[in-house]
């Protein structure tokens, strides 16, 4: 939790619901015009192809809205109900997949919409328990990123608002310096100081700005 601590950001503090939902609905504009037949182009994930993409986007927020409902009912039972990392594997990168991508975002939504959820604890994955409002961060810095690399792989621009990449680049003390090789974030790609604050965050998270599929 030390580095957590350390972002003059502080997530202890702080409600990024709203953020978040702004950072879905502009992935969500993107998935929304992607086309079945588009699913095997490369996105600038390496590892994955846009549907493959798409199918990590849901198992995420199935992921996030689980561990909200699993803290609330900790909370109501007083004893502690956990999931394992099974729910965050994704499923096939296929149509029926790209066509749940909606429900799931609104999942994430009523998930978090009891402010008491953000201050239990929820495990995220294999990354530790933190209270739900840092989970809420993580998920809104996951799919500000995710929203350019779909609009990207479709030919579309850069939809990242300058705000919000500004405030997402506050809780780059959060992402790990230390990238082992297939680890979660690739290696940082230099940017320029002064470049626009989407710039600076893609080059933060692995992701190089000028990179276009179409």
């Amino acid at each position: 939790m030390s580095d957590l601590e350390l972002a003059d950001l502080d997530l202890r503090a702080v409600d990024l619901r709203a953020q978040d939902r702004a950072a879905t609905d502009l992935c969500r504009t993107a998935v929304e015009l992607v086309k079945p037949n588009q699913l095997d182009l490369p996105t600038p994930c390496a590892d994955w192809n846009l549907g493959e993409l798409i199918a990590h986007l849901v198992a995420e927020n199935r992921g996030f809205a689980a561990i909200a409902r699993g803290a609330n009912w900790s909370d109501q039972l007083g004893k502690e109900v956990r999931f394992g990392l099974e729910m965050w594997r994704p499923g096939p990168p296929d149509e029926i997949t790209l066509a749940r991508f909606g429900a799931t975002v609104e999942a994430v939504a009523a998930a978090y919409a009891d402010d008491a959820v953000l201050d239990l604890p929820v495990e995220v994955r294999e990354f530790g328990v933190f209270p739900g409002r840092v989970a809420v961060a993580m998920h809104f810095l996951d799919y500000l990123v995710h929203a350019w690399d779909v609009a990207r792989s479709i030919g579309l621009p850069n939809p990242i608002p300058e705000e919000l990449a500004e405030l997402a680049l506050r809780l780059g003390v959060v992402i790990p310096a230390e990238r082992p090789e297939g680890g979660v974030f690739a290696p940082v790609v230099p940017t320029h100081p002064e470049a626009p604050a989407s710039e600076r965050l893609l080059g933060l998270v692995g992701r190089d700005p000028k990179w276009s599929g179409a």
